[in-house]
């Protein structure tokens, strides 16, 4: 199945193919990932770009695992920019990884949008 912009915020069959084809867990992924995101002790952090230089570690740490959660959440531009932002907070690069982080709310919304189209649409 070809790629389009929509499935690049989030692909809903591609989640669910990753959830064994079971749309519950493919449901439960995609809600792991934006609590972890707005956990503010994990994902959380990397949406207040001022911690970065101060808790450099903690948020590489905290991008590592919301890129996982979002790959198998089937979310590519979010594992895009988390994996981004997790490879410029590991080179120490703080510039970069601000300007990565000031990215990350849009993405968020757009995934939920995404989500909230997907839904509508009868998809799963």
């Amino acid at each position: 199945m070809p790629t389009t912009a929509a499935n690049d915020v989030y692909d809903p069959d591609l989640a669910l193919a990753r959830a064994g084809g079971r749309a519950e867990v493919r449901d439960r992924m995609l809600i792991g990932l934006l609590d972890l995101l707005d956990d503010p002790a994990c994902g959380g952090r990397l949406l207040a770009v001022q911690r970065y230089g101060s808790e450099r570690a903690a948020c590489r740490e905290a991008a590592h695992r919301a890129a996982g959660v979002a790959r198998q959440a089937a979310t590519r531009q979010l594992e895009t920019l988390l994996r981004a932002l997790e490879q410029a907070l590991e080179a120490g690069d703080l510039e970069e990884a601000g300007r990565l982080g000031a990215d990350l709310p849009a993405i968020i919304a757009a995934v939920c949008n995404a989500v909230a189209h997907a839904g509508s649409s009868g998809s799963g």
